[in-house]
């Protein structure tokens, strides 16, 4: 976004972004093949040319920090005194950064005794008026109070930048930028060693800075503040709060010469200057950067960087090209010269690797390639997110990395191919079960496509789920853009670099006003990207030992998620309509009897009110506090429902309140106007056990053990003359248990038959099992289950509102009973303490790199997850494997019978009612035989018109 005013000056915090850069990748920091650390050198760079794209600075400077001690370290000896020692790996960056600026011309600016925001405040206050605007680009919150209708700061994002205004600054911080100050000297920086006023959070702060405007304000009125907690804080720091703010506030007066002429930019960045710098460093992306800027050749911009980096260092042709940043994880050799190798490609319209297939006889050579080659990559372009409503824009290809085309069925002209030509050509490719498909997410191309009159039939594999197979722990990272930066080291082009976001009030452009050019470049990117991570993590399964699991469990799953995702489930919006207004009458209720026992109306869902009403009025011993007072979450009120009725009202109304607004009426809204059915999405690589998670809605936490719940479910209902078949594994995680550990005892329990938890009481409290009370079930219960995710008999205590000391007596009881599975626990957390990961029976792989952690909470945590992994991960893996068997039987069988959900053990198929006996036969057999344990696997099947009818 280019401004009109070409007299505006940008200002660039230059360590906090070198910082930001470094940190963001410092799960998996970028590194080139000398295995030196490139994350800040990467990060800097891209975000510098992103700015320069987006806003076309005619002045700017790069603002740094003094290299000594400035005046606040005279003030206060022990600012930033908290912070770690810059990481050496980082302090070797910053030079080579500062010399790049240099080369490429860009201007650079720093004062001695003063901070890099002492620097960038001066020259925002003196070159600002009506006509001429200062743009900050930091993420230091420090630079908020600069913020007014003639400066505005920009923070580095995901996706480019955010710009804080004097409107968008109190909606993210709940104070005016000319409070931030104020602020900031009541709540402190823990990384500058900012003191505060001990005990005074964000929230207080703001509530203080509502009423009394500033900190002078504060003080001035302090003794008629109410809440004699806070009064007495702001009085013991009072000399915290106003240290704080002489070291917050900026310096205005730092020596720069404050001359516009001395920023300006060249009028051609001496580019190919920096090109010498990033071979060198194995940024290869950086200089595809380069080359999109300045619409020059890859070979044409190396060629003029040779002829005028005589100032720069010698690149080596042998050393450049075999320089490419690789990912932090573990890769064997092998990997990191297949990913050097992939990283380097390079693809565009321009040097003809990337074609805009406009022609069919074009399409017709594309498709017979790919035929031929028998594995492609490919991706869908469509007008939404939503796959079930979203129609296709164009489809890309690619058959060699470093290749790809883009069929474009739409653009800002109007049609290009014909839609029904396109989609004969490609259902021949798809829909031949030969080829092997590779994708980023394609269970979204295959619902696209199944719309659209395509059903996708070869062999998957999915980037996504292969990423996740890799890393299960980074469960929000598994983007195509975030893959070829991590393991290519490729900087990526992104959507809101080729469609721009819409104007507030309007609706954002889609994909076919992109013009083809510029299209085809991002379009067959993705399929090309897509082609090098499929063939880099190829490699990297099979390097770890998880193609096999990959080929034979994730990877074939797809479809079948897809097609269940595609099915949807049909919605008795009626019954939820009905429900709605019974809540509505019973929060009522609940509401009048809470103001009737307290006295006074109040807003049950303020938790400032709330705790007032418990700690204040009705004088309950608080249980714990947080930063904003004390707990009133659902443990603490569960604790204090024993001595008082109105925190269990409370409980009672909160629970009826989120399932009113989550599901009764969410629900029918998230119908889908064509199928008149919900479609949820399935998850393969939501969670790091390897379960399936669900998404928009989420069904799998849908209460079950309740009336309420109940009645949620018992809106879902099948087709006009189906029924619902619903399969429930049994105590499938304590079979597993049974199983891995070996204990004698419990796996003689489940061949048995008997009742485990009946079994596990009658050996704890020393009698038989016709004589284990319900209560005494319920703590075997517990500890069965708790026992697989490391319970403590402080937890166990708490849960069943016993004593402590009786609760370590019932778990010492327990294991004394069980005692190989006590040596299964500490075997698991050994083992994994020596490989670095747990493995489920099937082979799956979580690290758990916390083992090693100094933190003994987080050790302790690992420790648990080791435990967990392999019994809730090979549950999970046994889940899948069930479903995989099930659908095939059912296609084998030519069943009209399809799987529509799947919750935690319960698979659910929709089917005619004359195929209700074959189908729970079906469900029975290979539920069962799923996986070949030493302890049986039983299953619990029902069928209704209705799911709440089940269990």
């Amino acid at each position: 976004m280019a401004t009109d005013n070409t007299e505006d000056l940008y200002l660039l915090d230059g360590y906090s972004l070198i910082y930001r850069s470094y940190f963001a990748f410092i799960r998996n920091p970028l590194r080139n093949s000398r295995g030196e650390n490139t994350s800040a050198l990467f990060g800097f760079f891209r975000s510098l040319f992103l700015l320069f794209k987006q806003y076309e600075p005619r002045h700017f400077c790069v603002v740094l920090d003094s290299k000594g001690p400035t005046f606040r370290h005279e003030k206060f000896p022990e600012y930033k005194g908290t912070r770690d020692e810059t990481p050496q790996e980082l302090k070797a960056q910053i030079p080579i950064i500062e010399e790049i600026c240099s080369a490429l011309g860009v201007p650079m600016v720093r004062s001695e005794g003063y901070e890099a925001d002492d620097c960038i405040a001066t020259l925002a206050s003196r070159t600002t008026d009506a006509t001429r605007h200062a743009w900050i680009v930091t993420g230091d919150k420090d630079l908020l109070q600069l913020v007014s209708r003639t400066t505005t700061v920009l923070k580095p994002d995901t996706q480019g930048f955010v710009e804080m205004t004097p409107e968008s600054v109190p909606e993210q911080w709940g104070v005016r930028p000319d409070q931030i100050v104020d602020y900031l000297s009541l709540v402190g920086d823990s990384a500058d060693n900012i003191p505060g006023v001990k005990g005074v959070g964000k929230k207080t702060a703001v509530q203080l800075l509502g009423e009394y405007e500033t900190l002078d304000g504060i003080y001035e009125h302090v003794d008629e503040i109410t809440a004699k907690g806070t009064r007495q804080k702001l009085i013991d720091g009072r000399s915290d709060a106003f240290l704080s703010r002489d070291l917050i506030t900026l310096a205005f007066d730092a020596p720069i010469d404050d001359g516009l002429s001395q920023f300006a930019m060249p009028q051609e960045l001496a580019y190919a200057k920096a090109i010498p710098y990033f071979e060198e460093h194995g940024m290869s992306s950086l200089v595809r950067d380069v080359k999109v800027m300045t619409g020059t050749a890859a070979s044409d911009v190396t060629t003029a960087a040779s002829a005028s980096a005589a100032s720069a260092p010698a690149a080596a042709s042998a050393s450049a090209a075999a320089a490419s940043p690789t990912t932090g994880s573990a890769m064997s050799e092998r990997a990191q010269r297949r990913a050097s190798e992939l990283g380097q490609l390079k693809g565009s319209v321009r040097d003809g690797t990337y074609e805009c297939v406009t022609t069919v006889d074009a399409l017709d050579t594309w498709i017979s390639d790919a035929a031929s080659a028998g594995r492609f990559a490919f991706d869908s372009e469509t007008d939404g997110l939503d796959s079930m409503r979203a129609n296709p824009v164009g489809f890309s290809l690619c058959i060699t990395p470093g290749t790809g085309c883009y069929i474009a069925l739409r653009g800002p002209e109007g049609a290009v191919l014909d839609p029904d030509i396109v989609r004969e050509k490609l259902a021949s490719l798809l829909e031949n079960p030969a080829h092997t498909v590779i994708g980023q997410n394609l269970q979204y191309d295959y619902k696209v496509l199944k719309r659209w009159g395509i059903t996708m039939k070869g062999t998957f594999f999915d980037t996504l789920v292969a990423a996740w197979l890799l890393e299960p722990g980074v469960t929000s990272s598994y983007g195509m853009d975030k893959l070829a930066t991590t393991y290519l080291g490729y900087s990526t082009m992104h959507y809101d670099d080729v469609v721009p976001k819409a104007a507030r009030g309007s609706e954002r452009p889609t994909f076919d006003t992109v013009d083809l050019e510029n299209a085809t470049d991002y379009a067959a990117e993705d399929a090309d990207i897509t082609m090098r991570l499929g063939e880099l993590f190829t490699e990297m399964l099979e390097d770890r030992g998880l193609l096999s699991l990959a080929n034979e469990l994730d990877m074939p799953l797809i479809r079948i998620l897809a097609e269940m995702e595609y099915r949807g489930i049909g919605l008795d919006s009626a019954a939820l309509d009905t429900y709605s207004e019974e809540l509505v009458g019973k929060l009522a209720d609940i509401e009048a009897e809470i103001y009737r026992l307290c006295g006074h109306e109040f807003n049950i869902g303020s938790t400032q009110q709330l705790q007032k009403v418990l700690f204040e009025e009705r004088g309950l011993k608080p249980r714990k506090k947080t930063k904003t007072g004390y707990s009133t979450d659902t443990t603490v009120l569960e604790e204090l429902s024993a001595d008082d009725p109105v925190p269990e009202l409370v409980l009672r109304y909160r629970g009826l309140s989120k399932l009113k607004s989550t599901y009764v009426d969410a629900l029918p809204k998230m119908v889908n106007p064509e199928t008149g059915r919900i479609h949820t999405s399935l998850v393969i690589s939501g969670t790091a056990t390897g379960r399936i998670a669900s998404r928009n809605p989420n069904l799998q936490n849908i209460p079950i053990r309740d009336e309420e719940g109940r009645r949620i479910r018992d809106a879902f209902v099948p087709a006009d003359g189906n029924t619902f078949v619903s399969a429930d594994y049994s105590q499938i995680e304590l079979v597993v248990l049974a199983h891995l550990s070996g204990d004698p005892e419990l796996t003689e329990a489940f061949k048995s038959g008997r009742d485990v938890h009946a079994a596990t009481g009658a050996r704890i409290f020393g009698c038989s099992p016709e004589d284990v009370s319900a209560e005494q079930r319920r703590i075997a219960k517990t500890i069965n289950f708790g026992v697989m995710y490391g319970m403590s008999a402080f937890r166990l205590a708490r849960d069943l509102k016993i004593p402590r000391k009786e609760a370590d007596a019932f778990i010492q009881s327990y294991f004394s009973t069980y005692s190989r599975i006590r040596s299964f626990v500490d075997e698991s957390v050994q083992s994994a303490r020596e490989t670095g990961y747990s493995t489920t029976l099937l082979g799956r792989l979580r690290p758990i790199p916390e083992l090693k952690s100094r933190n003994r909470v987080e050790r302790e945590g690992a420790e648990r997850i080791a435990v967990n992994t392999p019994i809730q991960g090979s549950a999970a893996d046994i889940v899948k494997q069930a479903m995989l068997n099930v659908d095939r039987v059912l296609q084998e069988k030519q069943l009209k019978a399809r799987l529509i959900l799947q919750v935690h053990d319960e698979l659910m198929i929709e089917c005619p009612r004359d195929e209700v006996d074959a189908v729970k036969e079906l469900l029975s057999h290979e539920m069962t035989e799923a996986v070949s344990l030493s302890v049986p696997l039983k299953v619990q099947i029902e069928s209704g018109s209705r799911w709440g009818e089940f269990h």
